[in-house]
């Protein structure tokens, strides 16, 4: 059974690399399917093969809405072609829609279209399962649980002691918040939060390559003491060392529904801040969330101050044990499972 993956690898994130690699060393043969080459690249693809798409929306998507409309048209086409083939057509979904999503009514048809053209769907819990049902009308036996998996020994230490790069104590408390900057992550109200609770022993370090409109307000924060923007991509080599430098990674996004980010602080046995979800219950226990209401205008700002209290009683989470569930061989085999319908 061949596999056609989109992607099987990126630069900007190891999730496909390990997915594609687990599924390797379970004897799959997986194929790439390059960024922009969907069309071309799956001609090649034969009867009884996969297709196994991560982000959909780059094949139809477009901030001009006619070419929104002919990308979708010819994407159809490409998915009737797969149809009429007997080739299996496979979607991971990992957020119910693209956070750059700027024409919601065709989005959500484009979505409900897909699902409905799709041999099977996954995704990463049962409470975007329950979404996904109801979104876009997809019955129960289409969807596929499985995890995301950890990052466990992805990043290398390579010995920078970031404290003494950004001239923090080191008996002073840090958090962290680490990834790409954009409007829906929240990191305005970080800040605000930050700025509410901050005290002479604590930082706040902000990591991550801003988009325009982030930049742009970033560069007018007034007070700015104690918190540290460093505002590029960071690379794969540094995310060891940052992450071991800090207390607690804080996650105020405004949309969740699997977070990368947060796995990636599970990975490192961080204590986490993030707003309440579905998500939490299913890969956390109590003892490493700081959950808080988002519709809570002080919400952020207490959990900020609750993660200081809950490091000082210097807890130790079973990491251990949420982690062996988040193996990428266990991932793998239930992937396999999904492909040959055993799921």
């Amino acid at each position: 059974m061949k596999v056609w993956m989109w992607p099987k690898s990126s630069e900007l994130n190891f999730y496909n690399d390990l997915l594609t690699n687990s599924l390797c060393g379970a004897g799959m043969d997986i194929k790439d399917l390059k960024h922009g080459k969907l069309m071309l690249k799956v001609g090649q693809a034969k009867p009884g093969d996969i297709v196994h798409i991560h982000w959909m929306h780059h094949a139809y998507q477009n901030r001009n809405p006619l070419l929104f409309i002919v990308k979708s048209f010819i994407f159809i086409i490409t998915m009737m072609y797969l149809k009429m083939r007997n080739i299996q057509l496979i979607w991971t979904i990992h957020n119910l829609y693209p956070h750059n999503a700027k024409y919601h009514r065709m989005e959500r048809y484009m979505r409900r279209l897909i699902c409905r053209f799709c041999n099977k769907l996954i995704v990463a819990s049962e409470s975007i399962k329950r979404k996904v049902m109801t979104e876009f009308d997809v019955p129960a036996k289409k969807l596929f649980v499985v995890k995301h998996g950890h990052y466990l020994g992805v990043y290398k230490r390579e010995g920078t002691d970031f404290r003494q790069v950004y001239n923090i104590p080191e008996d002073a408390d840090v958090y962290l918040f680490l990834g790409a900057i954009k409007a829906y992550k929240g990191v305005e109200d970080l800040i605000e939060a930050f700025n509410a609770v901050k005290s002479k022993q604590s930082y706040l370090i902000i990591a991550g390559k801003a988009d325009v409109e982030m930049t742009a307000y970033l560069k007018h924060v007034k007070d700015i003491d104690n918190i540290i923007m460093e505002l590029q991509f960071i690379p794969n080599e540094s995310i060891a060392d940052l992450i071991s430098a800090v207390d607690v990674m804080v996650m105020p996004y405004k949309e969740i529904t699997t977070s990368g980010s947060a796995i990636l602080g599970l990975s490192f046995k961080k204590l986490i801040i993030m707003p309440n979800n579905d998500f939490i219950d299913e890969y956390f226990t109590e003892d490493m969330v700081v959950r808080y209401d988002p519709s809570d205008d002080n919400g952020l700002t207490n959990a900020m101050k609750v993660a200081l209290n809950v490091k000082k009683e210097n807890k130790s989470p079973n990491y251990e044990k949420v982690l062996k569930e988040l193996e990428w061989s266990t991932i793998a085999q239930k992937i396999k499972n999904v492909y040959q319908g055993w799921g």
